[in-house]
């Protein structure tokens, strides 16, 4: 609109006008509002995105230096099993060494085993020992039925037994 069609209008019009215009822009600036508040959440959300990430990326670059120590670590032993691979010479050198461990593992699987036939035989002993003392309790009370009457320690049979037996 001109001026000139404004100066024609009412006061009343002009006020309407007015009213309508502030109410547009009072709707316009709570939408802006609520955009200014979504934009800021927005970007809190999207700083602790980066905050989570830098951590991620410190992560991974200790991983990434950790793998290539590990790579070094691996080069390393493979370079020590080469020069130990020629030292062994051949596979004669190489069974002959395994000979060897071989061997120091019977010994000790026989000395094992010694070792578990002694204990087995020192608790048999001692149970033949118990069988023994409990045998020998057992002799002792037979003995002592069978003293001949008038002997110390002598227990009377009844009448009956002695008389028809």
């Amino acid at each position: 609109m001109g001026n000139k069609e404004l100066r024609r209008l009412k006061r009343r019009d002009l006020l309407q006008m007015l009213l309508t215009q502030c109410e547009e822009t009072e709707r316009l600036q709570k939408k802006l509002d609520e955009r200014t508040a979504e934009l800021e959440n927005l970007q809190e959300g999207f700083e602790r995105l980066k905050r989570k990430l830098d951590i991620k990326d410190e992560r991974l670059n200790q991983k990434d230096a950790k793998i290539a120590d590990l790579k070094s670590e691996v080069e390393r032993i493979k370079t020590s099993r080469l020069i130990e691979l020629e030292e062994a010479g051949s596979i004669a050198e190489a069974s002959l060494r395994l000979n060897g461990i071989f061997e120091a593992a019977q010994r000790c699987a026989e000395q094992y085993l010694m070792n578990v036939k002694r204990i087995s035989q020192n608790t048999q002993e001692e149970e033949q020992e118990d069988q023994e003392v409990s045998f020998s309790i057992y002799d002792q009370q037979k003995i002592n039925r069978q003293k001949i009457p008038y002997e110390s320690g002598w227990a009377p049979v009844s009448r009956r037994k002695r008389l028809h037996g």
